[in-house]
Order: C-alpha cells, then structure tokens, then sequence
C-alpha cells in the first residue's frame, strides 16, 4: 500500500525544498517530487537521531530489559525520534561492564531504532557535574578494548591520563570520541583532536567556558571546525543567546542537537533525590541532572526561541549526527531507501512519526 505525504516544506537532509510530496511503499521511498496542491502538513523532514538519550519517564537505559527498550522506543518514535543511541553514564567499571554487556544482548534482541550506546564516562575530566566524582578514573585502555561493536560513541576527558593513546585505539575500532565534562587546556585539547576526537558533548555544560582572554572548552569548540558540538537545547541548560551563538559559529553542520533526557520518574531518580525543577532534572543541590525535553522539542525551541533557521535546525538533528556516526543515509530522505519521517505542522510540533512499516501519531 502506497502513502503519500505532502508538505509546504520538505527538508532532504541537505536541501530545504518547497511544496513536495513523498510517497512510501512497504517502508521504503519510492517517490520524491514537487506538489502543487494544499499540503497536508507544515513541514517534511527525516526522522530525528538523538545520540544522548539515558532514558526517558519511568525508563532508566542503564538496567533497561526487551520490554523497556521497546517501550521506549515507542515514546520516543512518537515525539519524532526515529533512531538513537542508549547512553549510560559513569560508574564503577566492573559495573559498567555488566552493563553494557546486558545491554547489547537486548539491544541485539529487539527491533527499535537503537543504533547503539553512548558511554559518558567515567574516563572523564574537572567538571563532573552530576556524576559521581568517585567514580572517576584514568582511561583504561584494556577495559575499551573490550567494549562489543555495540559502543558508537564515547565521552572521555582530554586530561585524563593515557588519553591519547586511548582515543586512536578507540578511534581505530570506528567509535566516535566526543571530548566531555572537562576543563583540559587548549593544548591538551589540540591533542585530543588531533587523536581523532570528533565532538564536545553537551557544549556550554560540564566544560570550562567563553571568555575573551581565558580561553575555555566551549570557546575552543566553536572555533575547531572540526569538532561537532552537541547541545542540548530545552532552554534550561543552554540560554537562547548561548544556542544562537553557537549556531551562527558552527551552523546546523556543526551543532547536533542531543535531548540528554534521563528516566526522571524511575527508581533511580527517586534514589538520587531527583526532581523536575524550573523544567529539568536536578539533584537536591540544583545540579542539573539530564534533561525531560525529547530533541523534537528541541527543535522546535532554536527555532521559536533562539533566532535559529529551519535548514539549520533540522539538519542539527538529522544529517549531522548520522554523518558523525557514520549513517549520513539516516539523516536523508532518498528515493530507495527506508522511509525515516518525521511530519510538523505550524507550530513545528510533531504531527506524525515514520520509521519503515511502523508509523505513530504525534
């Protein structure tokens, strides 16, 4: 069975078009082409792919079961998330190593749009943050190695020791480096690019800053262009003066938009005292602690609030965290491939979801 969808605007993953329609047959795109009538909805673009996502509502990543990661791949198809990587965040490496094992299994044992896992630390610098200090370590070469094909993507600190050496192995093994939770120098930084590092995880949080003298993480980020900075844009973490700057240095090519939402109704929240609080996670000290808002959301927020265009926008969503995974097709919509949509209507909320034969309202 054939379905069409029409749009006023049709973003491809590099181009933002006008009027078009896309047709689907059996998952896949089959027709791509300028339309003439009243379009059904606002605007057309690929699926979202969030690369920092440690759960969501009542459904903690870490300790998730076939059940959980089915569920939460229902709750995030429906808010315009159609592919995503499970993120799991510093502990005890005998701990994270249960983890991670336990997760690739399940991850290998259901059909979601889970590409595979982010691992936040805990090879991890002098901004913790919410994690744990305590669990904060050297990087280990050995323990890296033995992650499964599973791991895409992993945070460590520039200044962490062995970490250069560490991030060509990991670089070598196809795992993307994002530098994170740090306060490193800008010659510590250099190396670590230099190594291979592709990205900053969350810019502008657990980082050293901007300042026109005393040059920080973020300030060296949005000058590399080489380096892709991850923002987590639900207005609470990140100011909107903060996300359109970082927009107008690096644009949508150069930002890839995260959620970085936790299980804020799980068991592990209520343990760690976590609440929502001015419309983020915090610890009972005010440390924020993860996010509640889906990218969708996010998406919606650069544009409304933050003066960001809509190419850019969604392209920081789609193209660029598929191409820096090295799954650029994610992040198009091409005639012959599996159909990734997400539909909007005026107010740039989701209407509708697509990943292949399964389809969710907004």
């Amino acid at each position: 069975m054939d379905t069409t969808y029409t749009a006023e605007f049709f973003f491809d993953g590099e181009v933002l078009h006008g009027r078009s329609a896309v047709t689907v047959q059996d998952g896949i795109v089959v027709a791509v082409a300028p339309f003439s009538g009243t379009p059904q909805h606002h605007v057309l673009s690929p699926g979202f792919i969030d690369l920092q996502m440690n759960g969501f509502k009542s459904v903690d990543i870490s300790v998730a079961t076939e059940s959980d990661l089915l569920q939460i791949d229902t709750e995030l198809l429906r808010r315009g998330t159609t592919s995503w990587l499970g993120t799991v965040v510093t502990a005890p490496l005998e701990r994270l190593s249960s983890c991670v094992t336990s997760l690739n299994a399940t991850i290998s044992a259901t059909d979601t749009g889970c590409l595979g896992l982010h691992i936040e630390g805990p090879f991890l610098g002098t901004a913790p943050g919410a994690h744990n200090p305590a669990w904060i370590v050297p990087l280990d070469s050995q323990w890296c190695a033995s992650l499964p094909s599973t791991v895409k993507l992993i945070t460590v600190a520039p200044e962490q020791a062995n970490v250069i050496e560490g991030i060509k192995s990991l670089v070598d093994r196809g795992i993307v480096v994002s530098l994170g939770h740090t306060r490193a120098s800008e010659e510590e930084f250099a190396a670590a690019v230099d190594a291979g590092a592709q990205m900053v995880t969350h810019l502008f949080n657990g980082m050293s800053g901007v300042h026109h003298r005393d040059g920080g993480i973020a300030l060296f980020a949005l000058t590399n262009k080489g380096i892709t900075a991850g923002l987590i844009a639900d207005l609470v973490h990140v100011s909107p003066e903060a996300v359109n700057l970082a927009f107008s240095a690096k644009g949508g090519s150069g930002v890839c938009l995260v959620s970085d939402s936790v299980a804020w109704e799980s068991e592990w929240a209520t343990r760690r005292g976590i609440h929502i609080v001015d419309g983020a996670p915090r610890l009972p000290d005010g440390t924020l602690a993860g996010s509640s808002t889906p990218l969708a959301k996010c998406v919606q927020h650069v544009i409304q609030s933050c003066g960001v265009t809509l190419i850019d926008a969604l392209r920081a969503a789609t193209r660029t965290p598929g191409t820096l995974l090295g799954y650029p097709q994610m992040g198009c919509v091409v005639v012959g491939q599996r159909a990734d949509l997400v539909l909007l209507d005026e107010e740039l909320s989701v209407v509708e979801a697509r990943r292949g034969l399964v389809s969710i309202r907004g």
